[in-house]
Protein backbone atom coordinates (compact mmCIF):
# COMPACT_ATOMS: atom_id res chain seq x y z
CA UNK A 1 0.00 0.00 0.00
CA UNK A 2 1.34 3.34 -0.80
CA UNK A 3 0.35 6.90 0.81
CA UNK A 4 -2.11 7.34 -2.10
CA UNK A 5 -4.07 4.57 -1.16
CA UNK A 6 -5.06 5.89 2.36
CA UNK A 7 -7.79 7.74 1.28
CA UNK A 8 -9.54 5.18 -0.93
CA UNK A 9 -9.33 3.28 1.27
CA UNK A 10 -10.97 5.67 3.63
CA UNK A 11 -13.98 5.84 0.85
CA UNK A 12 -14.15 2.02 0.56
CA UNK A 13 -14.80 2.04 4.67
CA UNK A 14 -17.01 5.00 4.32
CA UNK A 15 -18.92 3.20 1.68
CA UNK A 16 -19.31 0.06 3.64
CA UNK A 17 -19.93 1.79 6.83
CA UNK A 18 -23.40 0.13 7.52
CA UNK A 19 -22.76 -3.20 6.88
CA UNK A 20 -18.93 -2.60 9.22
CA UNK A 21 -21.37 -1.27 11.89
CA UNK A 22 -23.89 -3.91 11.59
CA UNK A 23 -21.47 -6.51 12.27
CA UNK A 24 -19.92 -4.42 15.29
CA UNK A 25 -23.03 -4.74 16.46
CA UNK A 26 -23.16 -8.68 16.37
CA UNK A 27 -19.47 -8.84 17.58
CA UNK A 28 -19.14 -10.39 20.64
CA UNK A 29 -15.73 -10.14 22.41
CA UNK A 30 -14.82 -11.77 25.28
CA UNK A 31 -13.23 -8.33 26.57
CA UNK A 32 -15.52 -6.86 28.37
CA UNK A 33 -13.61 -3.46 27.43
CA UNK A 34 -14.91 -3.26 24.49
CA UNK A 35 -17.34 -0.91 23.97
CA UNK A 36 -19.00 -0.24 20.28
CA UNK A 37 -16.31 2.27 19.50
CA UNK A 38 -13.41 -0.67 19.78
CA UNK A 39 -15.63 -3.26 18.69
CA UNK A 40 -15.97 -0.91 15.12
CA UNK A 41 -11.93 -0.64 15.28
CA UNK A 42 -11.89 -4.48 15.71
CA UNK A 43 -14.27 -5.02 12.41
CA UNK A 44 -11.82 -2.28 10.33
CA UNK A 45 -9.26 -4.42 11.44
CA UNK A 46 -11.14 -7.78 10.86
CA UNK A 47 -10.88 -6.45 7.10
CA UNK A 48 -7.60 -6.64 5.99
CA UNK A 49 -6.46 -9.29 9.41
CA UNK A 50 -8.21 -12.15 11.13
CA UNK A 51 -9.93 -10.75 13.77
CA UNK A 52 -7.42 -13.66 15.77
CA UNK A 53 -4.92 -11.47 15.45
CA UNK A 54 -6.55 -8.26 17.56
CA UNK A 55 -4.20 -8.24 20.66
CA UNK A 56 -3.45 -6.02 23.50
CA UNK A 57 -1.34 -3.90 21.54
CA UNK A 58 -3.89 -3.30 18.96
CA UNK A 59 -6.34 -2.20 21.49
CA UNK A 60 -3.94 -0.13 23.32
CA UNK A 61 -3.63 2.00 20.36
CA UNK A 62 -7.25 1.60 19.35
CA UNK A 63 -7.86 2.86 23.30
CA UNK A 64 -5.57 5.71 23.05
CA UNK A 65 -7.10 7.09 19.61
CA UNK A 66 -10.12 6.86 21.02
CA UNK A 67 -9.44 9.14 23.97
CA UNK A 68 -7.97 11.38 21.83
CA UNK A 69 -11.66 11.64 20.14
CA UNK A 70 -13.22 11.91 23.21
CA UNK A 71 -11.72 15.85 23.38
CA UNK A 72 -12.39 16.89 19.74
CA UNK A 73 -16.03 17.81 18.94
CA UNK A 74 -17.95 15.41 17.36
CA UNK A 75 -20.72 13.10 17.04
CA UNK A 76 -20.91 9.41 18.19
CA UNK A 77 -21.02 8.34 14.12
CA UNK A 78 -17.94 10.48 13.35
CA UNK A 79 -15.69 8.67 16.35
CA UNK A 80 -17.42 5.33 15.34
CA UNK A 81 -16.49 5.66 11.51
CA UNK A 82 -12.94 7.25 13.23
CA UNK A 83 -12.54 3.77 15.12
CA UNK A 84 -13.47 1.66 12.11
CA UNK A 85 -10.90 3.33 9.64
CA UNK A 86 -8.15 3.21 12.35
CA UNK A 87 -8.70 -0.29 12.86
CA UNK A 88 -8.43 -0.51 8.84
CA UNK A 89 -5.09 0.87 9.21
CA UNK A 90 -4.08 -1.40 12.29
CA UNK A 91 -5.01 -4.55 10.42
CA UNK A 92 -3.47 -3.23 7.53
CA UNK A 93 0.12 -3.03 9.38
CA UNK A 94 -0.45 -6.21 11.24
CA UNK A 95 -0.90 -7.87 7.48
CA UNK A 96 2.26 -6.26 7.07
CA UNK A 97 0.67 -3.91 4.26
CA UNK A 98 1.10 -1.07 6.05
CA UNK A 99 4.66 0.11 7.42
CA UNK A 100 5.15 2.58 10.65
CA UNK A 101 5.50 5.79 8.38
CA UNK A 102 1.85 4.97 6.72
CA UNK A 103 0.42 3.99 9.59
CA UNK A 104 1.26 7.36 11.00
CA UNK A 105 0.39 9.34 8.37
CA UNK A 106 -3.55 7.83 7.47
CA UNK A 107 -3.90 8.16 11.16
CA UNK A 108 -2.87 11.61 11.05
CA UNK A 109 -5.40 12.43 7.75
CA UNK A 110 -8.03 10.53 9.25
CA UNK A 111 -9.21 13.25 11.64
CA UNK A 112 -9.22 15.42 8.43
CA UNK A 113 -10.97 13.19 6.26
CA UNK A 114 -14.10 12.62 8.61
CA UNK A 115 -14.29 16.53 8.60
CA UNK A 116 -14.36 16.68 4.96
CA UNK A 117 -17.31 14.82 5.33
CA UNK A 118 -18.76 16.27 7.89
CA UNK A 119 -22.33 16.48 8.48
CA UNK A 120 -22.79 13.72 6.27
CA UNK A 121 -21.50 11.45 8.15
CA UNK A 122 -24.92 11.34 9.81
CA UNK A 123 -26.38 10.11 7.03
CA UNK A 124 -24.58 6.97 7.55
Amino acid sequence: MTQSDIFPEFERLWASYASYSNAAGHLSSPNAKDDDFIKMAIVGFGSHQKTEEWGAKHWELAKQYLDECAEAEGTEKMKKFSMLALGALLGLKSAGKLDDRLYLIGSMWLPGFVLLKGAAVESL
